[in-house]
């Protein structure tokens, strides 16, 4: 059999690639810690896929998927953005969280959620995540700080706030600093 001969299976190139024979490569204790990297490289790309799945979920209203994203007993805080919608912005248990959202976005259709620079601090079955956001059509964006859990089913959200920025403040602030270093270093 050629070397080339399972370049159509992924699975048997991924094994070629990620698990090497113990005798080859230092023994069974490399091969542990090799396969425990690739492990956590794994939970990290699930849980970015989770936070991408969110964004789409509440860009597209798809409320049944942004529902499996959560834990029974998720909680969000979303007060941040409070000065846009009405009520708390504070949700208990997934139900509440996905007719939360579904509330709020009502008044903004269309709109459409980047995710992006997503920190992912993994603790066994547990994960800190920062994540940026940036909104297409409004001069927004904030941070989502989650806690994800790792489910029967995968990688949950257990917790989610955001921090809601304006990019317009965040500018005005930028501008008013660099008028005031060009007039001291004018001045001097």
């Amino acid at each position: 059999m050629s070397q080339d001969a399972d370049v159509g299976d992924p699975g048997l190139a991924a094994q070629r690639f990620y698990a090497p024979t113990p005798a080859k490569h230092g023994g069974d204790r490399e091969l542990s810690e090799q396969n425990t990297r690739m492990k956590a490289a794994a939970d990290r790309l699930e849980i970015v896929e989770l936070m991408h799945r969110y964004a789409w979920a509440i860009d597209k209203w798809d409320w049944e998927m942004l529902g499996d994203l959560f834990t029974e007993a998720a909680e969000a805080d979303y007060s941040s953005v409070g000065q846009y919608v009405e009520g708390d912005g504070i949700a208990r248990g997934r139900d509440a969280i996905v007719e939360w959202l579904r509330t709020s976005l009502e008044l903004f259709p269309d709109v459409l959620h980047f995710m992006s620079n997503h920190i992912v601090d993994l603790k066994g079955d547990r994960a800190r995540v920062t994540t940026y956001m940036h909104v297409l059509h409004m001069p927004m964006g904030g941070i989502y700080h989650c806690d994800a859990v790792l489910t029967d089913d995968g990688w949950k959200l257990a917790g989610f706030r955001l921090e809601e920025r304006s990019f317009d403040e965040a500018a005005a602030r930028l501008q008013g600093h660099m008028q005031s270093a060009k007039q001291s270093g004018s001045a001097g």
